[in-house]
């Protein structure tokens, strides 16, 4: 059986090397040895994978690859399929309003990256805390949401720029 790509062929290779980040990204977050946690930080790298793969795609790619990203997130996580469905979403709301609001740039970047990891957390202390216990843990959110935030911002242009050269590399236009 042979296969014919066609003209699809680099986008085959461009979404495996998404797949490549994406597990990198996820080894260097789960292992504290290779990637530690800073004064108790920890950097969410697949929310900056997922949006940086989210910017240079469409809506349908980036929602599965965002998806891909949450499940891995889920693996290691509290709440079975949270990580997955938020992932998604917020994948899906950066690919459409990069294909008709924003420009695709650093500075956008950074604005879609933070609003994406702040929407994150703040669904994630709603749905583990907030609904579970009825109270809100202020002193987590200042002294780990807060400094994770900041922590994961680092990476915001690492993930861009990368993402970036994958995809400019092997466009199938």
């Amino acid at each position: 059986m042979i296969l014919h790509y066609g003209n699809n062929k680099p986008k085959y290779i461009r979404y495996a090397l998404y797949s490549v980040i994406i597990l990198a990204a996820f080894a260097l977050q789960s292992t504290s040895i290779a990637f530690p946690a800073i004064f108790g930080a920890r950097a969410f790298l697949l929310v900056c994978v997922a949006v940086s793969i989210a910017m240079h795609e469409r809506e349908i790619p980036a929602a599965i690859f965002g998806a891909a990203c949450g499940i891995l997130a889920d693996t290691s996580a509290g709440v079975e399929g949270f990580n997955a469905l938020s992932l998604t979403i917020l994948c899906a709301v950066c690919s459409i309003l990069i294909s008709h609001l924003m420009q695709n740039n650093i500075v956008t970047a950074f604005v879609l990256g933070a609003g994406a990891t702040a929407i994150y957390e703040l669904l994630y202390v709603v749905v583990n805390y907030c609904i579970g216990m009825g109270v809100i843990p202020w002193r987590q959110i200042f002294t780990f949401y807060l400094p994770s935030f900041l922590y994961t911002m680092l990476f915001v242009p690492v993930f861009y720029y990368i993402t970036k050269k994958v995809f400019i590399s092997y466009k199938s236009e």
